[in-house]
């Protein structure tokens, strides 16, 4: 589905949405960075989702956004998951472009103008690790395995073709993004796959830009426990085909 030509407006606005979760030590930079970033783009704003994180993150984002210009925050009492909170701004915004990008900014806002270029032809942009170089020293190599795997199975049962579904940088047109988080229902790390199935079975145009993860991103192996994700993912991966064949997303 290619675009009408009001997409090409130079007034259109974009809503940039940031999840957050237990990101308090980073918030000076994000912040920091934000301002940057937003002072050299008139037409983009932000908002910082904290998914009700325990360590103080919505306070520290508070203050760091206080003296930030069309930067807010939007604080979840409790934690339900990353798609949750993208969803929740997405069903709200009034923007024309919606962008979500990892809060502890994985990817740079150099990004963002690529992809705003690419969603003048499509109706989502995703960002994809597969076309760009990466940093040496990144990804450990399990999680490099469990990534190429996951994205294999994922492509395999959802009918999907991308080297990257799982990005934490995308975009859509306001109409898209409507059409999406209105029927999407995962709260967790396979939220970017159902959309993409989504956006097939609706028949949206989706286009790819190469994604770099920055060198100063750090894997939170910790926190991810990788192998347990892995198989909660395909449970989930299982739900959106059950989903899809009783009906439930609503598709037309």
């Amino acid at each position: 589905m290619l675009l009408t030509n009001k997409r090409h407006s130079r007034n259109k606005r974009t809503l940039l949405v940031l999840p957050v979760y237990n990101e308090a030590h980073l918030a000076p930079k994000v912040c920091h960075d934000l301002r940057s970033f937003l002072r050299k783009n008139r037409l983009i704003s932000a908002l910082v989702v904290d998914d009700g994180s325990a360590d103080g993150t919505a306070e520290a984002f508070q203050r760091g956004l206080s003296n930030v210009g069309k930067a807010s925050l939007l604080a979840l009492p409790t934690n339900g998951g990353k798609a949750r909170a993208v969803r929740v701004a997405f069903l709200s915004a009034k923007a024309d472009f919606l962008i979500f990008i990892d809060g502890d900014l994985a990817y740079s806002f150099d990004h963002i103008a690529p992809l705003l270029d690419s969603l003048k032809q499509h109706d989502v942009v995703i960002g994809s690790r597969s076309l760009a170089p990466q940093p040496q020293g990144g990804a450990p190599a399990r999680r490099v395995f469990l990534g190429w795997g996951f994205n294999h199975l994922v492509c395999l049962l959802c009918g999907l073709d991308y080297p990257d579904t799982q990005a934490g940088l995308k975009g859509f047109t306001a109409e898209a993004a409507q059409k999406l988080f209105s029927r999407q229902k995962l709260d967790g790390f396979a939220f970017d796959a159902e959309l993409l199935y989504l956006a097939k079975k609706l028949g949206l145009c989706v286009g790819q830009i190469p994604a770099q993860v920055s060198g100063e991103h750090t894997y939170k192996t910790s926190q991810v426990k990788l192998i347990f994700d892995s198989l909660r993912c395909l449970k989930d991966l299982l739900l959106i085909r059950w989903w899809s064949a009783v009906g439930s997303y609503k598709l037309p």
